[in-house]
């Protein structure tokens, strides 16, 4: 963390730009949504997302208004996901504080999640962005069918690796294609900004796949403190890749039933079938096989953002892929 502080520093003045228009693009003469605002503000999270755009940017070229703007709606539509989410898993908890939903109710959540969406909307029309309108639209997308097909996928519980890598693509990779590329395409240095793009997409698709395995990953973790509450995800039917790797290594087919079992038995507040998925992920080696494939996914980012023209930039992305 200390790292990406000293990064986010280096990106100044155009860091305090985005925090200047991310705020005043939030701005509200309702009490309501200023107090609930305030809260979140307060409690901004890491702000990749953001960081990542302005990257992409400076590595293109010059950053501007619009560079700053990209960020912004970046993290706008990240949060804006986020309160959303929080009421579709009557979540209590975020970034290691209450949620929004749990605080002020779900239907506050998810209206403010709609005024978000609609001011990171507005922000790009108002900044001459329209072009770049389709990259957020279509993230908008992924990230709704990508939590939808986990759900579905956690009723059935008969997900298998390919589709774990779809949802991922789709929750998590979709939000951090959009800032990349928009970041690299608000340069004015449209030539050079385009030739990158290509290059942008694919380090944006493998860092994008190692956050969120990672992020998975910290669910069997509870020694470290990650923000969010431990086996969250296999108590709501998540199967994620840890589970999905000791399936795989124990031999899916015979012992699936059973898992499916267990999982059923958890939802249902058995701690005793908790334990259990515990133990077969720690017996088959499930954390040891999320964690090749995370780092096979960052190694092929760290290759191709050495692709990138060499500068202090590169370098900062360089850091952050190898952090995630």
């Amino acid at each position: 963390m200390h790292d990406f502080n000293k990064i986010k520093l280096s990106l100044l003045p155009h860091w305090e730009a985005f925090e200047n228009l991310f705020k005043t693009a939030l701005s509200s003469s309702y009490t309501l949504i200023s107090t609930i605002n305030a809260y979140l503000l307060n409690r901004p999270g890491k702000q990749l997302r953001p960081v990542l755009a302005i990257l992409s940017a400076y590595v293109c070229g010059t950053p501007g208004p619009l560079t700053h703007a990209v960020a912004a709606v970046a993290e706008m539509l990240h949060t804006a996901s986020l309160l959303h989410d929080d009421v579709a898993d009557n979540a209590d908890t975020r970034r290691g504080g209450w949620s929004v939903q749990k605080l002020f109710g779900a239907q506050a959540s998810i209206l403010l999640g709609d005024f978000w969406f609609a001011r990171a909307f507005q922000l790009l029309l108002d900044y001459k962005g329209r072009d770049l309108l389709p990259l957020y639209a279509e993230a908008i997308r992924g990230l709704s069918e990508g939590e939808l097909y986990q759900m579905e996928k956690a009723q059935t519980l008969d997900i298998n690796c390919e589709e774990y890598y779809n949802i991922c693509a789709a929750k998590t990779v979709s939000l951090f294609k959009a800032a990349m590329v928009s970041g690299a395409l608000s340069v004015p240095e449209k030539e050079a900004a385009r030739q990158a793009v290509p290059v942008i997409e694919q380090i944006a698709y493998h860092m994008g796949m190692a956050f969120q395995i990672r992020d998975d990953m910290l669910d069997y973790r509870p020694e470290i403190s990650s923000g969010k509450p431990a086996y969250i995800d296999i108590s709501e039917s998540k199967i994620t890749l840890p589970l999905l790797g000791a399936l795989e290594q124990a031999g899916d087919k015979k012992n699936r039933p059973l898992v499916a079992e267990w999982i059923r038995q958890t939802v249902a507040g058995s701690n005793l079938a908790l334990q259990q998925i515990i133990q077969f992920v720690d017996t088959y080696n499930g954390m040891e096989y999320a964690h090749r494939i995370c780092m096979q996914h960052t190694d092929k980012a760290d290759e191709l953002i050495n692709r990138l023209p060499p500068s202090e930039w590169r370098d900062c992305l360089l850091q952050i892929s190898d952090t995630l």
